[in-house]
C-alpha cells in the first residue's frame, strides 16, 4: 500500500473535520443531516447581543445543579442557575434522601467493613454490561468523600438510618460481593437534603433564575467535535434572554419523567417506560437530552429506568412511591383477581420487573392495623409519616382516604374484598394462605423473608398500586470529567452534564435506593469543578 493510500485510510475524524472546515461544513457533506441534524445547524445562530453572562451557566436547580454550582463557585467562578420550575429541588426533594456509599465514617462507626472496590463490583453487576466501568469507578471512589461533603453542608446522617438499600442480599449479587449497608439515609429525607444544598448555593451568592426555560444551546462550529457551546437561549415571562457562558454550560435538568407530554418521546426511545405512571419530578421533560442532542451529543441506556410500585392519589398528576415494603412492613400485593403475584419485600426494581412480566399494571397493597402501628414507629427515626406506607398517605388519616375513595377498609378480608370489588372468596383464601406461611416463617410460594408477618389484626386496609417510574436511567453520554460526548465519543467542548441528564452509573438494573443521589453528587461536583477550570472563551455575537 502506498504512503498516500495509507494516509487516506488513516484519516482521522478530527483531520476530516479540519479538512472540511469544521462541523458547519459537515452539514453540507452530510446530505441534509445524516451526520449533523438541523438542530445543530440552528445552534450556530448567534444572538445579536447577550443579555447576561457568567463563567458557568447551569440548566436545572435540583440536586445535581446545586452540587455543580457550589463547587464552581468554590473554585472562584461566577455562576447562573436557570430552572423552569417555580421552586427548586426537582426529584432530590421528592426522594427518600438516601446516598449510596462505601467506606464511610458512618459505616466504620457501625462496625461495617466496606470499600469502594466492593461497591464497584456490585454496581458493575447491576450495570449488566451497559454501565460504563470508568464512571462506576469514579462514583465508587468518591462516595465516602461525598457523604462527608454533604455532612459539611448540614445534611445529617445517623447510624440508625444506615441500611442495605438494594439487591445486595439477592443470591445473584451476594455471590459477587458480600452484602453491606450502603444506603445512607439522611434525617428529614430528600427535603432536608436539598434544603442544605440550597443553603450552600445561597451562601455563595449564586444568581438563580426560576420560571426560566432553556430553549436551546448556542454553539459555534468546532474543528475537533460536533460543536463548541457558548451559551444558552432562555425564555422567561415570554421574553427571550441570551446568556453567555464564559467557561461552560452544565446540563442538570433532571432527565425525563413519564407523562402524557413526554409519552411520544418515550415511545420512540424508551418504549418499556412509556406505559408507566410518573413517580418523580414532573418538570423533568427531557430538556437536557434535547439540548445536548442539538449539539450532537450521544445518548445511552435509553430503555432503562428505576421502576417501582406507586400509588396515584385523586387530584394528583404524580404517583407516589410505595414505601411499605421498602421498610419491611407486613403487607401483601395482589392482582385484580385477588391473588398474590410476587415476593412483595423483594427489591422494588425486581417487583416492578414482575409486574411487567405478569402484566400487572394495577394491583393492590393490603395491610392491617398492626402494620399501621409499625409504620408510626418509623417516625421517631426520621421518616416522615407520609413516607411510611406510600408517599402522600398518612397512616393516622386512613379513614379520610376511605371517604375519598382511594383507600378501602373492612373488618374482615371478605368485607374488604367486597369494598374493593374483588372476589371475596379469592382474597380470603389468599390472606389465609399468606398468614399460614407467615406463622410458619416460610413463604413457599414466593420465598419472602423480610416483613413476613401475619395480617390478622382488623381492620384491614388496601390501596391500589401501579407501575411507576421514579427516574429514567439513560441519558447523555459523559466521561469521567462529566464532559458530554458526541456520537463519535469526542468531547463536546464546554458542555457538561450531571444527574439524570447523564447516563452516569446506571445500566441494566437500578442498583438501589441512593444510587441516583450518589451519582448526582459525584458528577455534579465534578462538573462544577471542571467547568470552573476552563479558560475563558471569546465573546462573540451575530
Amino acid at each position: 500500500m502506498s504512503e498516500e493510500k495509507k494516509r487516506k485510510k488513516g484519516l482521522s475524524r478530527r483531520d476530516f473535520m479540519k479538512a472540511t472546515g469544521g462541523a458547519a461544513a459537515m452539514a453540507g457533506v452530510a446530505a441534509g443531516g445524516l451526520l449533523i441534524s438541523p438542530g445543530i445547524a440552528r445552534a450556530y445562530e448567534l444572538p445579536g447581543k447577550w443579555d447576561q453572562e457568567a463563567d458557568v451557566v447551569i440548566v436545572g436547580f435540583g440536586g445535581a445543579g446545586a452540587c455543580a454550582a457550589i463547587e464552581a463557585a468554590e473554585a472562584g467562578a461566577s455562576v447562573i442557575i436557570i430552572d423552569k420550575a417555580p421552586v427548586p429541588g426537582g426529584s432530590t426533594t421528592l426522594s427518600g434522601g438516601v446516598i449510596y456509599a462505601a467506606g464511610t465514617a458512618l459505616q466504620k462507626k457501625a462496625g461495617i467493613q466496606d470499600t469502594p472496590d466492593e461497591m464497584f463490583k456490585y454496581l458493575k453487576a447491576c450495570g449488566q454490561g451497559i454501565a460504563d466501568d470508568k464512571l462506576l469507578r469514579v462514583a465508587s471512589d468518591m462516595s465516602a468523600e461525598n457523604v462527608d461533603w454533604l455532612g459539611a453542608l448540614g445534611v445529617e446522617f445517623t447510624n440508625e438510618l444506615l441500611y442495605v438499600s438494594g439487591m445486595e442480599k439477592v443470591p445473584e449479587y451476594a455471590a459477587i460481593t458480600p452484602p453491606k449497608a450502603r444506603g445512607h439515609r439522611c434525617v428529614g429525607t430528600g427535603g432536608a437534603l436539598f434544603k442544605a444544598l440550597k443553603k450552600g448555593v445561597d451562601s455563595k451568592k449564586i444568581t438563580t433564575m426560576s420560571r426560566t426555560e432553556a430553549v436551546r444551546l448556542i454553539a459555534r462550529p468546532c474543528a475537533t467535535a460536533s460543536s463548541q457551546v457558548v451559551g444558552v437561549q432562555t425564555k422567561k415571562g415570554g421574553k427571550d434572554l441570551y446568556i453567555f457562558a464564559r467557561k461552560a454550560v452544565i446540563l442538570a435538568s433532571g432527565g425525563i419523567m413519564a407523562s402524557e407530554g413526554t409519552k411520544p418521546w418515550l415511545q420512540h426511545y424508551s418504549p418499556d417506560l412509556a406505559q408507566c405512571l410518573p413517580a418523580g419530578d414532573m418538570n423533568a421533560t427531557g430538556d437536557g437530552y434535547r439540548l445536548g442532542m442539538s449539539c450532537g451529543a450521544a445518548l445511552a441506556g435509553m430503555n432503562k429506568g428505576a421502576l417501582l410500585p406507586s400509588v396515584m392519589l385523586p387530584g394528583y398528576k404524580m404517583a407516589g412511591i410505595v414505601y411499605i415494603n421498602i421498610w419491611g412492613l407486613p403487607n401483601i400485593y395482589v392482582d385484580s383477581s385477588g391473588k398474590r403475584f410476587v415476593d412483595e419485600a423483594a427489591y422494588y426494581v425486581l417487583v416492578a420487573e414482575e409486574m411487567v412480566r405478569k402484566q400487572v399494571f394495577k394491583g393492590y397493597s393490603i395491610f392491617d392495623s398492626n402494620t399501621i402501628k409499625k409504620a408510626l414507629e418509623l417516625v421517631p427515626k426520621g421518616i416522615e409519616k407520609t413516607r411510611t406506607l406510600a408517599l402522600g398517605i398518612d397512616p393516622e388519616k386512613l379513614d379520610e382516604g376511605v371517604q375519598k375513595g382511594y383507600i378501602w377498609k373492612g373488618q374482615t378480608p371478605a368485607e374488604l374484598a367486597g369494598n374493593m370489588k374483588v372476589d371475596p372468596a379469592v382474597l380470603e383464601k389468599t390472606i389465609q394462605s399468606y398468614n399460614s406461611a407467615a406463622a410458619a416463617g416460610q413463604d413457599k410460594e414466593f420465598g419472602r423473608t423480610k416483613g413476613l408477618a401475619p395480617l390478622n389484626a382488623p381492620p384491614y386496609y388496601a390501596f391500589a398500586i401501579h407501575l411507576g417510574m421514579v427516574a429514567h436511567s439513560g441519558g447523555l453520554k459523559i466521561n469521567e470529567k462529566s464532559q458530554v460526548l458526541d456520537t463519535f465519543d469526542q468531547v463536546i467542548p464546554r458542555l457538561y452534564a450531571a444527574g439524570r441528564d447523564a447516563i452516569g452509573i446506571f445500566g441494566g438494573r437500578y442498583p438501589g435506593s441512593g444510587g441516583a443521589i450518589s451519582c448526582l453528587v459525584a458528577f455534579g461536583r465534578i462538573a462544577g469543578k471542571q467547568a470552573a477550570a476552563e479558560k475563558n472563551q471569546e465573546k462573540t455575537s451575530a
